[in-house]
């Protein structure tokens, strides 16, 4: 068991990274706090070792009593939805908002310690709104003063993420239809290699104010990801339908109403920017790290294994 008791805080605990980072805290000795809009889909994850907090990120007062006590705040939330009676607002508001009531609650509970998951291509100029906003999110915790550091992970590979979700699903099909571009390329991470990243990460100074790209040395579109995945399971490799980005446009109220999406959600997948590569540069961060990161292929049969 490690030797500070205080709770480690897991915003977006109940979400697909979020429950691989609580579990290898877990597996590691530390305690975990999990602040939670509903506590019913947090029921698997309480325990012994793990506390579960009813409250919303947006709630200055909830986020406050979550963060007290804690020896690290891990915020790993990324959101779909506007502000609240926002009509104007970006997406980013959500998230931005959440992470100032964070920053607030941190210096006023004296925890010094905040790590944050945004992705590859986040940058001030980039062209999509999304990519902007969380840089903009970035430095704001970064000018906080706090020890903070980023992680910006590329397609995060393992069963139940949105991203691999779209090529495991199509590796099972003999036809699919695609909203990603055909040349789009990203650069993977295994689920696993990222949580462990966040946790080797906690206590190392030589991380504070500084932000990493993190992932494998594979660069793959998603074709070639699911050819690869559809290989493994024997299956032929799919019929892909890649569908213009102006016709998604075009229908997306009708899909997001059908769907039960928040209203602009596709925006940001078929808006300005969103068909740029995710690349980046992941070796900086691998001299901090205590093993090489899994390849595509290892990481994707972990992850079908596991369906």
């Amino acid at each position: 068991m490690q030797q500070d008791n205080r709770p480690v805080l897991v915003m977006g605990g109940t979400g697909f990274l979020g429950r691989r980072l609580v579990a290898t805290l877990l597996a590691e000795g530390y305690r975990v706090r999990c602040l939670v809009r509903d506590p019913a889909r947090a029921q698997d994850l309480a325990g012994e070792h793990v506390e579960i907090v009813k409250g919303d990120m947006l709630d200055p007062a909830a986020v406050a009593s979550a963060v007290a006590s804690a020896r690290a705040v891990y915020f790993c939330v990324h959101s779909l939805s506007k502000q609240a009676n926002d009509s104007t607002g970006d997406f980013m508001d959500v998230e931005q908002t959440g992470l100032r009531n964070v920053i607030d609650a941190a210096h006023r509970h004296g925890v010094r310690r905040v790590l944050y998951v945004t992705a590859i291509g986040t940058e001030s100029d980039a062209v999509g709104s999304w990519a902007r906003g969380r840089s903009r999110t970035e430095k704001m915790l970064f000018d906080s003063g706090l020890d903070a550091t980023v992680l910006r992970p590329g397609l995060i590979v393992g069963h139940g993420g949105d991203g691999f979700g779209m090529v495991e699903r199509g590796a099972r099909s003999s036809v699919t239809v695609l909203l990603a571009s055909r040349t789009q390329l990203f650069r993977t991470v295994s689920v696993d290699d990222l949580a462990d990243a966040l946790v080797q990460l906690m206590d190392d100074p030589r991380s504070f104010g500084q932000h990493y790209d993190v992932g494998s040395d594979d660069v793959l579109t998603i074709d070639q990801m699911m050819d690869i995945a559809a290989g493994h399971l024997g299956r032929r490799h799919p019929v892909k339908v890649h569908l213009p980005r102006r016709a998604i446009a075009a229908a997306a109220p009708l899909i997001e109403r059908l769907a039960g999406m928040p209203r602009g959600a596709i925006g940001g997948f078929v808006g300005p920017g969103s068909d740029a590569d995710m690349v980046g540069d992941a070796t900086p961060i691998r001299h901090l790290l205590a093993k090489a990161p899994m390849t595509y292929r290892e990481a994707m049969t972990a992850a079908m294994a596991t369906a």
